[in-house]
């Protein structure tokens, strides 16, 4: 019955956008971000004769299948993603553009609420995307009764857009949205918790020369540059969870990462995520969890890979691991 509603919503929701896209030549993102205002305000945005006034009317019967105000959340914001992914599809957009696997976001989610969580804490999602990421580790710790302020940041203002729309389709007030380039910011956030599914790739712009790794070589890795950026968002006594290339330590850039991590950060885990998120190894990616430097703790650094899902035995053996390491590091540091 669940998944009946969310074909529903999706169906709604994604054949609504396709009236836009022939309608008014726009791409599936900007038709399903116009859709999910429109939806959410219960009334059809009209410019200059467009959409058309036979797209109109079908929009507006699409609007009373279900009454949008009250319908599950949880199933509402399934059919979104849904339709996220297929807009994303439609437009062909690049891997950096893609929402964050649920999985993923539990897995990092679960980190945060065993390890940095402090309460009423300041979550920045400093990549926020459409928010798919944010909205996960909301949820988590809403479940588990927690308190917090969420913040996203992004440069990409159709990405923000998204978001909000997102947002306004699932009632949603509490989540705080900026356009910014994080790399090129100076904002000071002061966040207890930062997260970030990080783009991978060149970072396009030159200078930045407050950064360690944009001095490594003349196309610095976006990735790198906003791991570093991530201590400058923190708070002094906060904690980053970040999702970064599998790899990332066995790369040309491996021992000035080190360098500037040692300079700036102490290391706190590195947990590879299961390989079946992703279609080859060489795309696999990890939680890399940070605090910045100015914290004297005491532990080891937490290491490892997180099993298949589907192996129960063994996911649970490996989530008891990470409970005694969040034991022993906060006995170790009290």
């Amino acid at each position: 019955m669940m998944q009946d509603k969310i074909t529903l919503y999706f169906n709604l929701l994604n054949n609504s956008a396709q009236l836009l896209v022939a309608d008014m030549d726009m791409t599936h993102t900007d038709a399903l971000i116009e859709i999910m205002e429109d939806f959410s305000q219960q009334k059809v945005r009209q410019e200059n004769g467009h959409p058309s006034a036979d797209v109109v009317k079908k929009i507006e019967m699409a609007m009373t299948e279900v009454d949008w105000q009250h319908i599950s959340t949880i199933d509402l914001r399934k059919a979104v993603q849904l339709a996220v992914l297929n807009a994303n599809r439609e437009d062909q957009l690049p891997a950096n553009y893609q929402i964050t696997p649920d999985g993923i976001g539990y897995l990092l989610a679960d980190l945060i609420d065993k390890t940095g969580f402090v309460d009423n804490a300041k979550i920045a999602d400093m990549t926020v995307g459409s928010g798919n990421l944010l909205w996960t580790v909301k949820n988590l710790l809403q479940k588990n009764k927690k308190s917090a302020t969420f913040i996203g940041l992004d440069g990409d203002e159709t990405q923000l857009a998204l978001a909000s729309a997102t947002n306004m389709l699932l009632r949603d007030e509490t989540i705080d949205l900026y356009q910014t380039d994080i790399v090129d910011t100076k904002e000071k956030i002061s966040a207890d918790v930062v997260i970030g599914d990080l783009p991978i790739g060149y970072y396009p712009l030159s200078g930045h020369n407050d950064l360690i790794m944009s001095q490594i070589d003349d196309r610095p890795f976006v990735h790198e540059l906003m791991i570093e950026r991530s201590l400058d968002l923190v708070s002094a006594q906060g904690w980053i969870y970040l999702i970064v290339p599998a790899n990332i330590f066995n790369t040309g850039h491996t021992k000035p990462l080190l360098k500037m991590l040692a300079s700036k950060a102490q290391l706190k885990a590195f947990l590879r995520l299961p390989l079946e998120f992703f279609k080859t190894k060489d795309m696999q990616k990890a939680i890399l969890v940070l605090r910045p430097k100015g914290i004297s703790t005491k532990g080891e650094v937490l290491m490892g890979q997180y099993p298949a899902l589907k192996d129960i035995k063994t996911l649970q053996d490996f989530l008891q691991e990470i409970d005694a390491w969040v034991k022993l590091d906060k006995e170790l540091n009290q």
